[in-house]
């Protein structure tokens, strides 16, 4: 059963790269790419599509049946290797280059009320639990990672296992103290923050009172 699901997970893949790199593709086209039948594929495509990593996007009408076209939605490029987070380091750097750690440190203000602006109507009128929620949410969706849970004490734990900016973390405390402030403006309350991933824990992890 491992065996055939490594073999599954490994077809799946050949499949998203063949729609990488071609954009657009029938199963009939992924079928005689990989040397697999067109049942089987189509088998795949189901599954892809059901994981939202695949979507139909068209159709090709060639002589006899028409055939779907797929294409990889948003999602899937998630699968793809970028390095966003060595681009945004060399940013920083050059920004410390021209105007200092103090140019780092404005940017970094810029950025801290950019997201407020946008997650704040999402937290608006909402009680605590609902908006510890909404944050986690918003969080794991720019690649944090992240969980929320409430002690027996009544408090809530926030805690990110990845943190997307590690890098930068690491060489400019900045950004760790500005999202400590973000946190605290969005939920009105003070903060307190047990651990960093970029001071060497495991996970950034939040204690908001209840």
């Amino acid at each position: 059963m491992k065996v055939e699901r490594k073999e599954q997970g490994a077809t799946r893949r050949s499949i998203l790269q063949l729609l990488r790199r071609h954009g657009q593709m029938s199963a009939i086209e992924l079928s005689e790419a990989l040397e697999i039948g067109a049942v089987g594929i189509r088998q795949h495509l189901t599954a892809l599509q059901q994981e939202g990593l695949v979507y139909i996007c068209g159709l090709r009408r060639n002589v006899g049946r028409p055939a779907h076209l797929y294409a990889l939605t948003e999602r899937a490029e998630s699968f793809f290797p970028k390095h966003y987070e060595r681009l945004v380091c060399e940013l920083i750097e050059s920004v410390a280059a021209v105007g200092g750690e103090a140019a780092v440190t404005e940017i970094l203000e810029q950025r801290r009320k950019t997201l407020f602006t946008r997650l704040a109507p999402q937290l608006a009128n909402k009680p605590r639990a609902a908006q510890i929620t909404a944050l986690t949410e918003a969080l794991a969706e720019q690649g944090y990672m992240c969980e929320c849970e409430q002690s027996e004490q009544g408090d809530w734990l926030l805690t990110q296992y990845n943190c997307p900016f590690d890098c930068v973390a690491r060489r400019y405390p900045q950004i760790c103290a500005q999202e400590l402030r973000l946190y605290e403006e969005l939920l009105a309350t003070s903060i307190e923050r047990d651990t960093t991933i970029a001071g060497g824990g495991h996970c950034c992890r939040y204690r908001i009172p209840g």
